[in-house]
């Protein structure tokens, strides 16, 4: 697991830094990357792990968003082409609880992850070691990391 910044905004924002007219970039937040080696032993162990623990609950969601995605397409395409002024406001409407539903779903189904994600000990010392690793990693959670290494080892 690697993090990388983007080139452009991180000397941009070392440039507003130096005090320079730029004063837009310096007042923008951070923006990190995370790559993922989908093909580690460690990253596959966790991703069926989380499979065996929470596949079923995300598989459901997933379940019940298909008709709605499904029902979102078909309208939008039969309004495809025509004027705002032409589509029937209860296709508008229907469009817009459809991607209401969609939206609440994947809400739903982001948080049952994240949830499994904070509580699983492996996934918080990966992605600590990519944070010590570009010296991002300090304080207390430098602490609470050489903690973890030692429970797991």
């Amino acid at each position: 697991m690697i993090i990388t910044q983007s080139e452009f905004m991180r000397r941009m924002k070392d440039m507003s830094a130096l005090g320079g007219e730029m004063g837009f970039y310096r007042d923008m937040p951070d923006n990190y990357n995370l790559v993922v080696n989908a093909n580690h032993p460690l990253i596959e162990r966790i991703v069926n792990e989380m499979e065996k623990k929470v596949g079923e609950k995300v598989e459901k969601i997933k379940e019940k968003m298909k008709p709605l995605e499904t029902g979102k397409v078909k309208l939008e395409k039969a309004s495809a082409g025509k004027k705002d002024e032409e589509i029937k406001q209860e296709e508008k409407d229907r469009i817009a609880d459809l991607k209401g539903e969609i939206k609440d779903l994947e809400e739903k189904k982001t948080k049952i992850l994240t949830d499994y994600g904070k509580k699983n000990k492996l996934v918080k010392q990966i992605i600590d070691l990519a944070l010590l690793s570009n010296n991002m990693l300090k304080g207390e959670e430098l602490n609470k990391f050489v903690k973890r290494s030692i429970e797991l080892m």
